[in-house]
């Protein structure tokens, strides 16, 4: 139920329904005789798309949120295992019609777990994830990363394809059962920066001891770097709202041990 009441109110967090939604209550608020209620339904579907374009405005939530885990330096540490967690692949139902596996704009997850793993062979990777949709077409996750790693020649001994999980609370549950994670052990986890603090509030109410978290698939600078672009503006508000709505339904059902991890 929680899975697809969450696919169900995204609507809601799309940056670019907004003022389509604000469209709507104005006429709402007309049928009703409403006319301030009107004019400001009707300015606001106008002002806050070139709101969203204002890249110091629009972006600072997501700069938060990338900054609120650093890189960890693993080079002289002992890795006993690394999660990747999904969301890293494309469509699959174009993969497999095409015969050829697809990865979306987070590739990054899998391409630095995998690099962890090169670093750290003698480590367990975990890759989680089935799909993240209500209705899913194709290839699975799995089925994807499964098939890419196989075309790029890679060993798949120390790989376990989690095949099941389908959000982020999931794939602490499944992968924690196949982990079995040991007092001591030191497991890296390799989400996108923005969810990682989630991603992490989740591991914690799953069970996990601490984790190691390694922000990948950046969508920010460090400060501010532009000042006006609609595109980029929609898109880190869509991100921004989009994590913003999980740390909060999370933390609510006690997926999250925090509000903000």
């Amino acid at each position: 139920m929680f899975f697809v009441l969450s696919k169900l109110l995204a609507i809601f967090f799309e940056p670019l329904a907004h003022p389509y939604i604000l469209l709507v209550l104005a006429g709402v608020a007309r049928l009703i005789k409403r006319r301030r209620l009107v004019r400001v339904c009707l300015a606001s579907a106008i002002i806050l798309p070139l709101a969203y374009g204002f890249l110091p405005l629009s972006e600072a939530p997501l700069r938060y949120l990338e900054n609120r885990y650093p890189i960890p330096d693993l080079a002289n540490r002992q890795i006993d295992g690394i999660v990747v967690l999904g969301g890293h692949v494309a469509s699959g139902l174009v993969s497999a019609a095409r015969n050829q596996p697809q990865q979306g704009p987070a590739a990054e997850r899998l391409t630095q777990g995998l690099a962890l793993l090169q670093r750290h062979p003698d480590a367990m990777l975990i890759l989680s994830g089935r799909s993240g949709k209500l209705r899913h077409k194709g290839w699975t996750e799995d089925e994807i990363t499964r098939r890419l790693i196989e075309d790029l020649g890679l060993s798949q001994i120390n790989i376990i394809y989690e095949n099941v999980s389908q959000n982020t609370f999931q794939n602490a549950v499944e992968s924690l059962e196949r982990a079995v994670p040991q007092p001591g052990s030191n497991w890296v986890l390799v989400t996108s920066a923005a969810h990682m603090p989630r991603a992490m509030g989740a591991f914690a109410a799953a069970g996990w001891g601490p984790v190691i978290a390694y922000p990948t698939d950046f969508r920010t600078t460090p400060g501010i770097s532009g000042l006006f672009s609609m595109r980029e503006g929609f898109s880190a508000v869509r991100k921004w709202l989009h994590e913003g709505a999980g740390l909060t339904a999370y933390w609510l059902t006690g997926r999250s041990d925090r509000l903000l991890p």
